[in-house]
């Protein structure tokens, strides 16, 4: 019998490759019997680490314990939201609601100038080639279109949950480590606080994505006098949570709501959103993504289609942040541990 060599063991073998395998495919196929409550909780854990964001500069700064920090930046954040909308809700409402008011005129000059153009009919042969009621099949998909208020009590269920695990995170951290074999526990400590550290990071990093984007956008819109600047710009900084698809979806009403005034702005609009996401896309981003976790496009776009396939709506607005954590996991517990051993003995 050949003797076994020193470092024959240092790469894991096809049986123990396949029951990992298996094991995340076992994993996948509880969390989506159990989609919502997964979703939720993941929710719950971005708004803790919000929260954390926020308690944890007050916490060093003022010498204060962490659950006074939170206490203090969760009432901060509830006196400006209520303060918001006091002060810009009813004109948001009303602005929200010209806006509506307008967007069927501007689809009607939209149809008028694009006739004029041979790409413009042949686009809308295709669209009047759709069924339709092709946009009622479409948000009879959506949560939304199951009831408003069982949407919003699933985000008001996210934000309660959040503070809860952001004031007593330790239990809870506690709770899953205790999950893991003794032995494996301060490895796993390690791949779960990086993962807390990484979504942190991205979560500073996106809101600071925002602003440059929504604060350009509005900016050059009032510069060339488009309808509604800022409440637009806003939404194209929003729109950035879910990268690629919604700020380009976030052009459309811009550019409706100029080409009622005229193909003159309308282009000039095109103009302003393309310079804004330029400069978003190869400045900002890319800036924030040296000090973040760097998010492939084709990573970016698979998560947003495969998250939301299993989570729906949930699954593509908190795509981007589970591809974070998932990446953290996938190299370190995978990569990291099991791939790479270097003359380890397997468990």
């Amino acid at each position: 019998m050949a003797a076994d060599h020193p470092g024959s063991r240092s790469e894991p073998g096809f049986i123990f490759k396949v029951l990992f395998v298996a094991l995340v495919v076992a994993l996948i196929a509880a969390i989506y019997t159990v989609a919502l409550v997964f979703i939720l909780a993941f929710g719950a854990a971005i708004v803790a680490a919000a929260l954390n964001n926020l308690a944890l500069p007050l916490s060093t700064r003022f010498r204060i314990s962490h659950r006074l920090a939170l206490g203090i930046a969760t009432a901060g954040l509830t006196l400006v939201a209520i303060g918001f909308f006091a002060l810009f809700g009813a004109r948001a409402a009303d602005r929200l609601t010209a806006l509506a008011a307008q967007l069927p005129e501007a689809w009607r000059e939209a149809r008028t100038w694009l006739s004029s153009l041979a790409m413009g009919r042949w686009l809308l042969g295709l669209l009047d080639t759709m069924p339709a009621d092709a946009a009622t099949r479409l948000l009879s998909a959506l949560p939304l279109a199951g009831g408003v208020l069982g949407w919003l009590a699933n985000a008001a269920l996210i934000l309660v949950i959040g503070i809860y695990l952001a004031a007593d995170s330790e239990t809870y951290i506690e709770g899953t480590l205790a999950l893991f074999p003794p032995s494996r526990r301060t490895r796993a400590k390690e791949i779960l606080f990086q993962a807390g550290e990484d979504l942190r990071k991205w979560l500073i990093a996106m809101t600071l994505d925002m602003l440059f984007l929504g604060s350009v956008t509005s900016l050059g819109l009032w510069l060339i006098g488009a309808p509604f600047p800022f409440l637009l710009g806003t939404l194209s900084g929003l729109s950035v949570f879910v990268p690629y698809i919604g700020p380009i979806l976030a052009i459309v009403p811009g550019l409706l709501l100029a080409l009622s005034a005229g193909p003159d702005l309308a282009f000039y609009a095109g103009i302003v959103y393309l310079v804004a996401q330029q400069l978003e896309g190869n400045i900002s981003l890319p800036l924030l993504q040296e000090w973040t976790v760097k998010m492939p496009p084709a990573i970016s776009l698979l998560a947003i289609v495969g998250f939301g396939l299993l989570f729906g709506i949930w699954g593509v607005l908190l795509a981007t942040p589970l591809a974070v954590v998932t990446m953290t996991i996938v190299r370190m517990a995978y990569v990291e541990d099991f791939l790479e051993r270097k003359g380890q003995p397997l468990p």
